[in-house]
């Protein structure tokens, strides 16, 4: 056979692609929604970058350099931007480390599987070794990965809810002093502005690290505790709504209430949903629209929707929108009120999932954005 590697590959690239697209498919729920496009980005780029590498004359101390990633010509150097390319895609989509390993790993077991068996003269067993021998390095390096980078985010995880909780002492003090100053009789009209910026504006910041001090829970493995309670809906969500009236005072919020909405829910838990949801409502809504907020029974579930109209969601952006520090945007960039984390939507998500129900969003141009939490009353 006069075909050379780097020719069997330029090939057969299409049909490893088409091996790739159907692994990656099945990687996990990130990849449940890309089109065939955004399975497949780069693998055709990636092997047609490794056949023109191959094809290169490589000696003994090229090899080496190459070996200690100090490689520098133009067609490996190829592969590592596709690579780069690869890994900032997957990110963005919420694919996890181990998930993109593993398109690796189905890559080139793809290639080696079908190289091996167009050959006409070759040992059988040793090619066999020479494919599970690559199998077994993959399995082991995205152990590795997998072990060392969870380890990495417990450690950054841990952190964030130490330094969130240690916050929350300081804070406290300076909001205390803001509203004593606040009842004294001694300050004039510039003092009261300013005391009354530093009472809202702390509030503002206990929100976020109450946010902050969630999301590191989560993260580190445990669901958000609640407290089952007897509660009527209809009252806490009229709460929330003043709550929130009173805080963004140039916006306009409806509520569409029933007389009464009785479960077993965690009143405090449902109150930072609610008010988490109104607030991104809020944030990102039309101006001049009103926020509307209903509530209705489903069944033997509550039904909490809050609704406003504005730009849609962009499609590419639904299947991470409640995924934390996925759509962070600069400071000049940032809605007013909005951290740019993206906690309060996964915070929202994450109360309903531990009620034992689902949070989701329909957004399109005409009818506006629509969140609605189902929670079972029981």
């Amino acid at each position: 056979m006069n075909t050379t590697f780097a020719q069997f590959i330029d090939q057969h690239v299409d049909a490893v692609v088409d091996d790739f697209e159907v692994f990656a498919r099945r990687s996990g729920p990130a990849a449940e929604h890309l089109a065939s496009e955004g399975l497949r980005d780069h693998a055709k780029v990636m092997l047609q970058a490794v056949a023109a590498d191959m094809a290169t004359v490589q000696t003994a101390a090229s090899q080496q350099v190459k070996a200690e990633g100090n490689a520098a010509n133009a067609t490996y150097s190829r592969v590592m931007a596709t690579a780069r390319q690869h890994a900032q895609h997957r990110f963005s989509q919420g694919f996890t480390l181990p998930q993109m390993l593993s398109e690796y790993r189905a890559l080139r077991a793809s290639v080696i599987r079908r190289w091996t068996a167009q050959l006409d003269v070759a040992d059988a067993g040793l090619l066999a070794e020479l494919t599970r021998f690559g199998e077994a390095i993959d399995e082991g390096l995205t152990e590795a990965i997998a072990w060392y980078s969870k380890r990495l985010e417990e450690s950054r995880n841990l952190l964030i809810g130490v330094l969130a909780h240690d916050l929350r002492s300081p804070l406290g003090a300076v909001r205390m002093s803001a509203d004593y100053l606040l009842r004294t009789d001694r300050l004039h009209d510039n003092d009261l502005r300013a005391a009354s910026r530093i009472v809202s504006s702390s509030s503002r910041m206990a929100r976020y690290i109450s946010d902050l001090l969630d999301f590191s829970q989560t993260l580190l493995g445990a669901s958000l505790p609640i407290t089952r309670a007897p509660i009527d809906l209809v009252p806490l969500c009229a709460d929330v709504v003043d709550e929130l009236r009173s805080a963004h005072p140039a916006a306009t919020i409806e509520a569409e209430l029933p007389d009464r909405m009785a479960g077993s829910w965690d009143a405090a838990r449902l109150s930072q949903l609610v008010s988490n949801l109104i607030a991104n409502a809020v944030i990102h809504g039309e101006a001049g629209w009103p926020v509307l907020v209903r509530l209705s029974a489903a069944g033997t579930s509550a039904s909490i929707e809050v609704h406003n109209r504005g730009e849609p969601i962009a499609p590419g952006s639904l299947p991470t929108l409640f995924q934390p520090l996925m759509h962070s945007r600069p400071e000049p960039q940032r809605m007013r009120g909005s951290s740019g984390l993206g906690l309060g939507l996964y915070i929202a998500r994450e109360i309903a999932l531990a009620h034992g129900g689902t949070l989701v969003v329909r957004s399109e141009t005409e009818a506006g954005t629509t969140f609605t939490a189902c929670l079972p009353a029981a």
